[in-house]
């Protein structure tokens, strides 16, 4: 196992570089590093990324082009691959079905890692059995980093810190109000969907628990109400008429293990409810409903195989140019400080513009971080070990939220 990340050849490698997202993430690498980053783009066709490396320098022809690893997802050349980058950012999904490996590898030999997953039972198997090897090797390891899971992991943690630093004091609730408004789903994304359906079941999007990542203990019962389980509607001053939401238990269990991992700035009694808004209390009904009846539709075999036929193939997606002025990401989420006269925050997560682009973003300025991170930590001469493991977007602090911030991303908390 290796725990240090000297004298490594690149500073990032791109695997699954040629795919939909990655691709799009190649192009912001290439547009917002410094000109001189030592960096290559991986995976299984050669052709196909000296295609993709050609297309680079025709955009930015004044940088340095990115090596080209041809690379098999097996572990004798992951080690090799891994062992050679301080950080590798994961375009190969769906994850659960050929990632393990990289995550592995990754985790043995101290490489930060980070990934567009929302497969959350496979998250949770990655946390079960790498976390303690990352924890040694120092590897910073963040699934969940696309454009689902990141806005609420990170209002949750503006709005925690903020009333730690106002207030002195944990944060008892957080509730996020996010909508995604998409106008077109990728092949690989929705392929995703279908095939963690088909490998877990349902089971996990009816009654998925939001404590399946924390490692703190999970309370011992559910105190929402019946009427709201049984019809999704919620009210929320500021925020307004909310429902059910199709992807909050992943997002919740996502903030949840933040929590669990930095109690010293969640506090002890910390709950993150995330809903979307509706017009109206009807709306909030037949919302929940249609969601829970087309998660059942989504189990029967039939029509899995139906929708794939309808769908892009996978690296392939809807066309940016059109999307861009189509597609947004609106979060506001509203806290509250524990006790009775505790005070109240609340922070937004704004991108305008197409929701595969701000994913990339995401991907590309976490691993930023990172890269500047281990630079750091090589030049003091400081140890590595047990400040890596399975994380989360939020563990990277403020330097990721100030670079999304410069990156066009509107972030913004303040207190009541």
């Amino acid at each position: 196992m290796v725990s240090a990340i000297q004298h490594r050849e690149y500073d990032l490698v791109l695997l699954g570089a040629t795919g939909y997202t990655a691709s799009i993430c190649a192009e912001e690498i290439t547009k917002t590093y410094p000109i001189n980053t030592p960096w290559a783009i991986a995976g299984r066709s050669e052709a196909a990324l000296i295609k993709l490396a050609q297309k680079l320098k025709e955009m930015h022809p004044d940088r340095v082009s990115p090596a080209i690893e041809v690379v098999r997802l097996e572990k004798k050349a992951l080690v090799g691959l891994t062992q050679r980058t301080r950080v590798l950012i994961n375009g190969v999904g769906p994850y659960h079905r050929y990632s393990t490996p990289v995550v592995e590898a990754c985790a043995e030999n101290g490489t930060h890692y980070v990934d567009f997953s929302t497969e959350t039972p496979w998250i949770k198997e990655m946390v079960d059995k790498y976390h303690t090897t990352a924890q040694k090797s120092g590897a910073v390891i963040i699934p969940a980093i696309s454009n689902s899971s990141s806005p609420s992991d990170l209002t949750a943690y503006l709005i925690a810190t903020a009333i730690r630093t106002a207030f002195s004091t944990g944060t008892a609730e957080v509730i996020s109000s996010g909508q995604l408004e998409f106008a077109g789903m990728s092949g690989g994304s929705f392929t995703t969907v279908l095939s963690v359906m088909e490998t877990y079941g349902v089971a996990w999007f009816l009654f998925g628990s939001p404590w399946a990542m924390s490692p703190s203990p999970k309370p011992a019962a559910d105190t929402t109400p019946l009427l709201r389980r049984l019809f999704g509607y919620r009210f929320v001053p500021g925020l307004g008429a909310l429902t059910t939401s199709f992807v909050a238990v992943s997002n919740e269990s996502v903030v949840h293990r933040s929590a669990g991992l930095r109690p010293e700035v969640y506090g002890p009694e910390f709950r993150f409810h995330e809903y979307m808004p509706v017009p109206n209390v009807f709306a909030a009904v037949f919302v929940h409903l249609l969601t829970k009846f087309g998660i059942l539709v989504f189990a029967i075999p039939f029509v899995r195989m139906w929708l794939r036929k309808l769908s892009f193939e996978p690296g392939a997606g809807p066309e940016r140019e059109v999307i861009r002025t189509k597609e947004r990401a609106e979060y506001r989420v509203v806290g509250t400080a524990e006790g009775k006269n505790g005070g109240v925050a609340r922070a937004c997560f704004v991108y305008e513009g197409a929701l595969v682009e701000v994913s990339a973003i995401l991907a590309v300025e976490a691993g930023g971080v990172l890269i500047e991170r281990s630079k750091e930590e090589e030049g003091d001469g400081r140890s590595r070990v047990g400040k890596g493991g399975l994380l989360t977007p939020s563990t990277l602090g403020m330097p990721f939220v100030e670079r999304l911030r410069k990156a066009g991303v509107k972030i913004e908390v303040e207190l009541d």
